[in-house]
């Protein structure tokens, strides 16, 4: 029996926060499925179809972080789940509620011997957000090794400020420590999470190379 759940959530629509260094997100990237684990899948929208579902074996729920889309097709598994959760990619949305459920959700799938996908427009910042989550809950991750495994799985991932904000939040209430810090950055003229710190500096590095050559 395919169940399929609507957590409920108040959203207000703002603009969204776009980092600088998206538009050096690698193409393949967006359009491809990332593993994060042997349990844990992650994409963008555009990647989430029947034939996709399929080929990714044994995807047994599908979390969706994109409301402002239709639902996404159901897992081939006949006892599937399709999570959804409202949360748009601005910086007044509160993603913290979802997160212990959703980490709980990826491990209660693990341990019936299923796989998880987790999607979002992207698979940039709120999907990735969520798969922080869990690895910090459930690999026993600090958030600084967990963003590092993340990005060695799908380069592009990079949840906005906010996002990264409350996660530094569950972090500390599921490990007492935290690992990240939040810093004003010149060069991003924005309050960043530090482990962005390194992409600024690429920026500015290249941008001083470039400098009188057009």
């Amino acid at each position: 029996m395919t169940v399929i759940k609507e957590v409920d959530s108040s959203s207000e629509k703002e603009n969204c926060m776009v980092g600088e260094n998206q538009k050096k997100t690698s193409v393949s990237d967006l359009f491809s499925i990332s593993e994060v684990a042997p349990e844990l899948l992650l994409c963008g929208a555009a990647a989430v179809n029947e034939d996709s579902l399929k080929a990714a074996g044994g995807v047994a729920c599908v979390i969706s972080a994109a409301p402002e889309l239709p639902p996404p097709p159901l897992p081939p598994s006949p006892a599937s789940t399709v999570l959804r959760i409202p949360v748009l990619d601005t910086l007044n949305q509160d993603i913290l509620t979802h997160l212990h459920r959703v980490a709980d959700q990826i491990n209660e799938v693990k341990c019936q011997g299923g796989r998880t996908l987790v999607h979002c427009v992207a698979g940039v910042s709120r999907s990735a957000t969520l798969c922080l989550a869990y690895l910090i809950k459930y690999h026993n991750m600090s958030l600084r090794r967990a963003f590092n495994h993340l990005r060695s799985r799908r380069r592009c991932v990079r949840p906005n400020s906010h996002f990264f904000y409350q996660l530094i939040q569950f972090e500390l209430e599921v490990r007492g420590k935290t690992s990240v810090e939040m810093r004003h950055n010149m060069a991003a003229r924005a309050i960043i999470p530090d482990v962005y710190e390194e992409d600024y500096i690429k920026t500015l590095h290249y941008q001083n190379r470039n400098i009188g050559r057009h």
